[in-house]
């Protein structure tokens, strides 16, 4: 269902830490009245594909906001032998570099089929641990993904046949950390090698609300959204806290740093979303 009634949450990527930002976010929001996870659509691209399934399951919002608080959620391991700086910069000058869009995704998802830096069971059994529920949700959720070979863009919905788990850990695979998950014969890997938002997934819809953390560029294939838009970003005091991504360490500040940027912003997003 489109059209100018309805609306669309976009949850975009940014790691572990992102995915505290995010939480932490539509806490605030909530917890000042203004709940906004039960949209029309919602687009979860990388971190934000697991946010988007964890926001559709059983578990309230503020049990998975206090999992962030108090580390009570799916442990995260961290990552010891990446340069996550290093790593985001290539990628960065990569989708800067203005070739075409399926050149782009090619270039990066040779760097994704590298090396499998861990087995694909192990990652898969982090998503598995780390989602609330394994089946997709009522709701209308689309998950992003791009072939690595192809560099095909891909959008996963509950009618794509693959499983909830495996969209989730394709849309999270970042190049050299994570594996590309094995789909139907094809990998799969990181939805925010074209966008970091992908808010275009949710160009029909009537209004738009994209929690963008990372602002990474985007491949000319992306298409604008002439609907109206409002987009949050990390605020002074959330930045702060994402120097590492990858860092679950981060995840306590980033969760309280996007809870009270949600409440501050409350008002705001309220006259927007109403």
């Amino acid at each position: 269902m489109t059209g100018n009634d309805t609306k669309a949450l976009v949850l975009g990527g940014g790691g572990v830490a992102g995915i505290a930002w995010e939480t932490g976010i539509l806490a605030g929001l909530a917890d000042a009245g203004v709940d906004v996870t039960r949209p029309d659509l919602l687009v979860g691209t990388s971190a934000g594909s697991a946010v988007a399934a964890q926001v559709t399951s059983s578990k309230s919002l503020a049990d998975l906001y206090r999992d962030q608080l108090d580390g009570t959620g799916a442990p995260e391991p961290a990552i010891e032998d990446v340069d996550p700086i290093a790593l985001m910069a290539e990628i960065r000058g990569i989708l800067g570099s203005g070739d075409d869009p399926l050149v782009i995704r090619r270039r990066i998802g040779a760097m994704s089929l590298e090396r499998d830096r861990v087995p694909e069971a192990e990652r898969r059994a982090i998503i598995e641990a780390r989602l609330p529920d394994h089946e997709w949700p009522p709701q209308r959720l689309a998950i992003t993904a791009v072939d690595a070979e192809t560099g095909e863009f891909v959008i996963l919905t509950g009618d794509s046949g693959v499983s909830l788990v495996d969209a989730v850990a394709a849309s999270c695979s970042i190049p050299r950390v994570w594996p590309a998950v094995t789909v139907g014969g094809r990998r799969l890997f990181d939805g925010g090698m074209r966008s970091g938002t992908n808010a275009d997934v949710a160009k029909d819809y009537g209004k738009v609300l994209v929690l963008d953390v990372i602002g990474l560029p985007e491949t000319s294939d992306v298409q604008p959204v002439t609907k109206p838009l409002f987009t949050i970003k990390p605020d002074e005091a959330s930045q702060a806290g994402l120097t590492d991504l990858l860092d679950p360490d981060s995840r306590a500040i980033l969760a309280r740093a996007g809870h009270e940027q949600g409440r501050k912003i409350a008002t705001e997003v309220r006259t927007f979303w109403s």
